[in-house]
């Protein structure tokens, strides 16, 4: 459960998490060069810095067993980046639902502002399936090597696909 600090928007990042804020970043290719029609970056630093620390935090306590990781270092980065994904598509579909405008003329022409949502829910739907089984796959897999008090099972494997 984060704190009353953690809660409030961070004035500055801290370096560690600044580089994974940067790797997010060109991961998802929003950069002003790119985004060829805003000309713009869709998500600030501090947005991704906080679908970070969302994604471990629903890494830790979403799924089972939860667990208590801390530092960035301690979540494969392929999940992470799926969680971050996820968190960043969610914040802008809500973004989008609330401020999609529709508008019809005479001629039955149809158009529809701000609606990037609805290109993007397929990415979503493959990414979140990809994502639960990746987390639960790598969470059973760390719960049978913690069982064995840090020796490595020839069982931490099994099931594993990545």
């Amino acid at each position: 459960m984060p704190t009353n600090l953690e809660l409030t928007a961070p004035e500055y990042i801290p370096h560690t998490f600044q580089l994974y804020v940067d790797r997010m970043r060109r991961y998802l290719n929003d950069t002003a060069v790119l985004n060829v029609l805003e000309q713009e970056q869709e998500s600030t630093d501090i947005l991704l810095y906080e679908a970070i620390q969302d994604a471990m935090d629903e890494i830790n306590n979403e799924f089972l067993p939860v667990t208590t990781y801390t530092a960035i270092s301690d979540f494969p980065w392929n999940l992470l980046k799926m969680g971050v994904s996820l968190q960043v598509l969610i914040s802008k579909g809500i973004l989008s639902a609330r401020n999609q405008l529709t508008f019809n003329d005479a001629g039955g022409i149809t158009v529809s502002d701000i609606d990037k949502y609805g290109r993007y829910i397929n990415i979503f739907n493959v990414l979140i399936a990809k994502y639960q089984r990746g987390v639960i796959s790598w969470k059973k897999s760390s719960n049978v090597e913690n069982a064995y008090g840090g020796v490595p099972s020839e069982y931490r494997d099994i099931g594993n696909a990545w």
